[in-house]
This record gives C-alpha cells, structure tokens and sequence, in this order.
C-alpha cells in the first residue's frame, strides 16, 4: 500500500505557485555578474574620456595655432555685425546664399550669438573631433557588424593631422559627412542586390543626406560622387546597383544651380570682379606628392607624430592586404546569392564581403586621383592633400576583422587607443608649448582702433613648434569686435564676402602672398591705403626695415605694428 500523507500535514503545507516566467535577456542580466557590466562600460567610458582630451585642445589655450580658425572667427563676427556696420559696408559686400560652406556659415551664425566669434570658431573646430570617430564607429557596425572601440580611437589618431592644423574644419565636418553618407550608400546596394524592400529606405536616406554633404563642402561632395560611382560597379548586380544612381540626383541638381549662381560673369551687386585667374592650377613635384604621405598625423616638428603616421599607415595597410587576399580566396561573393535565402549570419558576412569589395576599389581609385590631381586650383589649396586621409578612412572601414589573423589583429585593436593617446599627447604638449611663441598677440591686436585699415606682412608666419603657418591669419582676430579692414579676406561663396571697388585689398600687388610672403616689397605696395601695418617675425629677430612715414606704435615678442602717420588717425563710429 501506498503511504497517505496525514490530513494534518497537509493542511499545513502551502497551497503550490507556478515559478515565475522572467525574459531570458532579464534572467541573463540578473545572473551576470556587476563586473560584466562594468566591463561592457569600461572601453566606452575609455574613449569617451580621450574624446572629451581631444576637444580640450581647442578650448584650453589663449593663443590658436590651427592656420585658418582665426581668419574664420574673424568673418563671422563681420557677417553677424554687417548690418549695421556702415563702415565696413563701404569695403565689402556680404552675399551669401546655399552652396558648399553654407553648413559652415549656418553653424558659426548660431554659435556667434551665445559663445561669440572666438567661442563659435572653437566649436565648429571640436565638432569634427567628435564627428569623425562617432561616423566611423556606425560605418563599421553598419558594414561589418563591428561593436568595439578601434575605429573611434583611429579617428581620434587622425583627428590631429595637417587639415587639422591648417583649420580645414569646414572639409573635416564635409568628410564625417562623407563617411555617413558612403555607409548609407553601400547599404543600398547591397539591398538593391537583393531585391530588399529595405533599398526604398536607403534610396531616400541617400537622397536627403548627398545635398547635405555638398553644402557642408563641394570637394567633399566631388569625392562622393566618385566613391559612389566606383562602388556602384565594383561588385554586386550592375544593372540594379547603376539604377539607384538615381538617388544622387537631388545632390546633383542643388550643385548644378550653385555652379550656374557662381559663373564667372556673376558679381554681386556692388562688387567689383576680381582680376586675378580664379582656376590656375599649379602641380607639385614627385617628392613633395609623396611627403603628403605622413601629413594625416603631421602637425609638429618633433617627429613623434610622424611616427604614429607610420604606424597607423602600415596597420591599415596589411590590414587592407589582409581583407584584399580573403576575398580573393573566396570563391562565390555577395552578387551570385541572394541573401533572403541564407541564413542570417551568411547574409550579414556576404553583405561584409561585397561592402569591402566595394571599398577596395574606392581605394585604388583615390590613390591614381591623389597621384593626377594638382597640388592647388587657384585660390582653393591642399588638392591632392586632401585625399590622404580619405585612404586611411576608407581603409579602415573596408578592413574585414576576421581576415586580420591573431598578430595583426592585436595590433589593429591595441595599436589604435596607443595612436590615439599619443596623438591628443602630442596636441595638449605642443599647444602649451605654443602659447609663450604666440604671445604679445593680445597686446597687439587691442592697439588697432576701430575703422582701421590694416595690411598684414607676416615677414615668418611659421611655428618652431607646429608645422604650417599659425601665425598667418591673426590679423583678422582685429574683426571679433571691432570694424575694420584687413588686407587678405577670401573673397568667394564660401565666406559670402565681396570686395566694394574701394577695398584697398584689389589694389595689393600680385606677389603678395600671407603665406609665402618671404620678403617686403615696399615700392609696391600703395601704403596711403592703409592706416596700420602689422609685421610678424620670429620672437628673437631684430626690427624689421619700414619706410619712412610708418611708425612703430607697440612691439611685443614677434609682433611689429607699425602706424601710418601720413594719414589722419582713424575715426571712430558715432
């Protein structure tokens, strides 16, 4: 017989719950240690706090030495005053409207008014330091289902580069752009391989964000439309992949009526045509082609940058190699399957395999652009320059993980944060150092009136501490809060600035170059336009020669302003 529990037993016994049902991404979460989760947050946290040392470089230091951040500070202030500055509207004429660099002008015309000119330069300076690491982390999730760090901290390695020092912000935020956009385009061809109702979702995304990358800079739109076009028949099903080129027609349209808004002939009503060749282009050397090599890490004369230059160049590299050979190797690619019929993960690798075939041959491409093009096309420098870090970029996001192997993917993953480190290193010390070349400017500058007129003679425009020329535009820091004229504004759409016939700046004679200026020509130069003259040389050099009729009136460290004591002292406004 079977044993019979008592009555009494079990009126005692609780009555039996059924367990409770948790989610299983809840009862993992519950089981999982606190020390998992802070390790998912460490290499976050990590980056972020190397990110947050980057931007500090634009907002620690008094003195800039990015080359063209103070002539942009400068011509923000003047947009925003222009209206009711009649001084100023006697020398120039403001005529903006949408083309390339209309993102920039946007953006330091809102920031103008909370942070002022200087605040405004140096936030439109950290938004590419953020930009560019942020767009690479989502070009490489998207393309290669990559969730680590290493593309951010590449990002911040080449955040500091030559563009960087030369104050190309405006190129820099058209690149992120850039990045964004090439990740959205490849991801509709992939669809468009499959015949995805995701491609009408990509289609449009790609749409709206090709006009943003015109307006935020037409070089980088040009680069684009070529990586564009080159992935479109690298790999993949042509004729479906040709189709949605279609996308780009927005972008071309915008472009197509700025080019006919800017022709030659136009000049903006109160303007004067400049007489000077707007497109001559000028070709360097073999040698100094191939020196642009280091220059996406170049910004000082210690060698140090240099070397994370190599460093980064030949990671990439192998790893570009690496992923080349492993597509080689495979014997059926992304356009002979349909990946609606595989499974998930197949799908994903195939789409990883036609992205990075894509990319390869964006790659070839820009290395024979960067080797044809000229060095400058009038006005607009750095041509070829330009591209370098665009190798790198599109490298990196080409770059397959599981093709890298144990050794070099251990230096693809650990070199990255080194470079990174020692790149924001680099910029914090080197900026420090820079302040004591840089000081007087202060003084210097305060000691111009307003409704002046000043002519820049930068005799040494360099730094014994960064590469380019720092010192090249600080004359243009007399326009943060004051009117005035100076001798050398960018007269084109981008800075929506025009001369008026009597801007003194038409009748500079032909070798002046702020950049190269090299020696004075003084016979040439019309010094009755001109109420101040400001001359810069190294701290240690003795006092430049000045005609009779200019006067010293302060000296501080490299700084020489001399003042035109034949003319009247300038009037100040009512």
């Amino acid at each position: 017989m079977l044993a019979r529990t008592p009555r009494s037993a079990m009126a005692t016994q609780a009555p039996s719950q059924p367990s409770p049902v948790r989610p299983a991404h809840l009862e993992a979460s519950i089981l999982r240690p606190a020390g998992y989760r802070i390790r998912r947050i460490a290499p976050w946290a990590r980056v972020s706090a190397l990110t947050l040392a980057a931007i500090l470089v634009f907002w620690l230091f008094d003195a800039l030495p990015f080359q063209d951040l103070p002539a942009h500070a400068g011509l923000i202030a003047l947009r925003h005053r222009f209206g009711s500055s009649p001084f100023e509207q006697r020398y120039f004429v403001l005529a903006p409207h949408l083309g390339p660099y209309s993102l920039f002008r946007f953006l330091g015309d809102v920031l103008v008014v909370p942070l002022g000119p200087l605040g405004a330069i140096r936030a439109i300076a950290t938004l590419p330091m953020i930009a560019t690491p942020a767009a690479l982390l989502w070009a490489r999730h998207r393309l290669h289902g990559d969730l680590s760090t290493t593309a951010a901290y590449f990002g911040l390695a080449l955040g500091f580069g030559f563009m960087t020092l030369l104050g190309f912000a405006s190129y820099l935020l058209g690149v992120a752009a850039l990045i964004v956009t090439l990740t959205v385009w490849l991801e509709l061809m992939v669809a468009a391989d499959a015949g995805s109702e995701d491609a009408v979702k990509w289609e449009v995304a790609v749409a709206c964000l090709t006009p943003c990358v015109f307006l935020a800079h037409g070089h980088a739109f040009v680069i684009f439309l070529g990586l564009a076009g080159v992935s479109a028949v690298a790999t993949g099903r042509r004729a479906r992949r040709l189709l949605r080129l279609r996308a780009l027609v927005p972008g071309l349209a915008l472009a197509a009526w700025v080019a006919w808004r800017e022709r030659a002939s136009v000049v903006p009503a109160g303007s004067v045509a400049l007489s000077h060749p707007a497109f001559a282009p000028h070709f360097q050397g073999v040698y100094d082609k191939l020196s642009l090599l280091i220059t996406p890490t170049l910004i000082t004369r210690t060698g140090l940058d240099a070397a994370i230059g190599l460093f980064v160049w030949a990671v990439i590299v192998a790893g570009v190699v690496t992923t080349a050979r492993s597509l080689r190797a495979t014997s059926r690619l992304v356009e002979t399957v349909d990946a609606d019929d595989e499974p998930r993960r197949a799908g994903a690798d195939l789409a990883s395999r036609a992205h990075s075939k894509a990319l390869l041959a964006s790659i070839a491409v820009l290395g024979g652009a960067f080797l044809t093009l000229p060095h400058s096309i009038g006005w607009f420098g750095f041509v070829d320059g330009r591209l370098v870090p665009l190798l790198l970029l599109i490298g990196l996001m080409a770059i397959r993980r599981p093709a890298l192997g144990s050794v070099l993917g251990a230096a693809f993953d650990k070199g990255a944060p080194v470079a990174a480190c020692g790149m924001v290193a680099i910029a914090l010390g080197a900026s420090q150092l820079f302040q004591s070349e840089a000081a007087g400017w202060h003084d210097v500058i305060d000691a111009v009136p307003a409704n002046a007129r000043l002519l820049n003679l930068p005799l040494d425009p360099n730094s014994r501490i960064f590469t380019a020329h720092p010192f090249v535009h600080y004359d243009k820091l007399v326009l943060t809060d004051r009117p005035a004229v100076v001798s050398d504004v960018w007269f084109h759409q981008g800075s929506a600035i025009y001369p008026t016939a009597d801007n003194p700046a038409l009748r500079l004679p032909g070798s002046y170059s702020e950049s190269d200026l090299r020696f004075i020509d003084w016979p040439a130069y019309r010094l009755d336009d001109w109420d101040y003259v400001l001359i810069r040389t190294q701290p240690s050099a003795s006092e430049p020669f000045v005609p009779r009729g200019l006067a010293l009136a302060i000296h501080r460290g490299g700084w020489w302003l001399y003042r035109n004591v034949t003319l009247a002292p300038p009037q100040a406004s009512p």
